[in-house]
């Protein structure tokens, strides 16, 4: 097994295959765990707390392979709509009962929780459930 207790420092070389290891939303941020990467190979992650396991992140660099996070799909709530009040509304209540929200141009997602059903409902929006990436707070930023 292997054991990441930090990052690598320099990116893999040209020549090194991807080895994905696909993490839900909420595995992507624990610290210590162990995993096994679809190829089978285990792997104990013992990161400094706080850390965030974002896609694309590489874990481990070996001689011919490395080690690459990969959002899961999971199941969650979509709420697509052009009326920006919708959103906004749909974002308040689910921030206001402590889930976390993936926010899109046109949409709202939240992890699939059979209780957020009646607030749709009460809301008037249409929510899709779809098995998807949730990538709450994970979404590259753009910078000028």
């Amino acid at each position: 097994m292997l054991i990441v207790d930090h990052l690598p420092a320099e990116p893999p070389p040209p020549s090194s295959l991807p080895e994905p290891l696909v993490l839900t939303w909420e595995e992507r941020a624990k610290t210590h765990q162990r995993v096994t990467t679809q190829a089978g190979r285990e792997i104990g992650i013992k990161l400094p707390t706080g850390s965030r396991l974002l896609p694309g992140t590489v874990l481990y660099v070996g001689d011919t392979f490395h080690v690459e996070v990969a959002a899961a799909c999971e199941e969650v709530w979509l709420i697509r709509t052009t009326d920006v009040r919708a959103l906004l509304r749909v974002a308040y209540e689910i921030g206001n009962r402590h889930f976390p929200i993936d926010p899109g141009d046109d949409s709202v997602a939240v992890l699939y929780d059979h209780t957020l059903a009646e607030l749709w409902d009460r809301l008037g929006v249409v929510a899709q459930r779809v098995r998807q990436p949730f990538l709450s707070g994970q979404r590259p930023s753009h910078h000028h």
